[in-house]
C-alpha cells in the first residue's frame, strides 16, 4: 500500500495556524493530520505562536504591551526622565501603579541602558551656521586656506593619571625612607606633585597637514 501524502496547501496551513494559537492537538482535528508532521513543519518553517507568553512559566508582568509602549514614546521625548518620574507618569496616565525597582527590570529588558548625557547648546542656531559654512566657503574656496589656533597649557600636575589598577581584596605596601618602615595602603597609590611649578603656555596653528608654526611661553606660578 503507498504511503499516504499531505499537499502543499494543506502542510501550508500549519504554521498559518500556530502562528494564531492555535494548539498542536487542535490542528490535528482540523486538517486530519498527525502531529509529528506539525512538529516538523513549525521546525522547519520557524513559525512561532502569536501570544509572546505562550509556554513560559512564571509570573505574570505587570506591564502590558501598551504601557511598554507609553514608556518607551516618554523615554524618546525626554531621555533624562527619572524612574521616579517615570513611575509618576505611568500612574497619572495609564493609572498603573508599579514600583521603581520594576521600571528598572523594565527597561533593562527592552535594552534601555544608563549613559552619559552629551550636551550640545540650546543656542545653536542651525541656519546662522550654514550661513557661516557658506561665507567661509567663498572666502576660502580650499581648505588647504584654513589655519587655525588653539591655545593650551601644560604643567606639573597636567599628566597626573586619575585612575589605576589594582588587584581586588589585595594592599599596596611602600617603604618610605624617613620613618624607615612598611605603610600598608588599601587604595592604588601613586606619588605626584601637588604644586603646579612652572607653566608653559603654547599657541599653535593648525593646518591640515599638521602643526605649521608654535609659540611656547613659560612662567611661574
Amino acid at each position: 500500500m503507498p504511503p499516504c501524502t499531505v499537499s502543499l496547501d494543506l502542510k501550508a496551513r500549519i504554521p498559518v495556524l500556530y502562528r494564531r494559537g492555535y494548539s498542536v492537538t487542535r490542528i490535528c482535528h482540523l486538517l486530519g493530520i498527525k502531529k509529528t508532521l506539525i512538529y516538523k513543519t513549525i521546525k522547519l518553517t520557524g513559525a512561532s505562536p502569536q501570544n509572546a507568553n505562550h509556554g513560559l512559566r512564571g509570573r505574570r508582568r505587570n506591564l502590558s504591551i501598551d504601557d511598554i509602549a507609553f514608556l518607551t514614546t516618554i523615554l524618546r521625548q525626554n531621555p533624562t526622565i527619572y524612574l521616579n518620574e517615570l513611575q509618576h507618569e505611568l500612574q497619572a496616565r495609564r493609572g498603573v501603579f508599579v514600583s521603581v525597582h520594576t521600571l528598572f527590570h523594565t527597561l533593562h529588558r527592552l535594552q534601555y541602558s544608563h549613559k552619559s548625557i552629551s550636551a550640545r547648546a540650546l543656542e545653536r542656531d542651525e541656519e546662522r551656521c550654514a550661513i557661516f559654512m557658506n561665507n567661509i566657503a567663498e572666502i576660502a574656496p580650499d581648505p588647504e586656506m584654513l589655519m587655525f589656533g588653539d591655545e593650551a597649557a601644560k604643567d606639573e600636575r597636567t599628566l597626573i593619571r586619575k585612575f589605576g589598577h589594582l588587584k581586588i581584596g589585595t594592599r599596596f605596601a611602600s617603604f618610605t625612607d624617613q620613618y624607615q618602615s612598611w605603610l600598608i595602603h588599601t587604595r592604588c597609590i601613586q606619588r605626584k606633585c601637588f604644586v603646579r611649578g612652572k607653566q608653559y603656555s603654547i599657541l599653535p596653528i593648525l593646518t591640515l597637514d599638521g602643526i605649521f608654526e608654535a609659540c611656547l611661553m613659560g612662567r611661574n606660578r
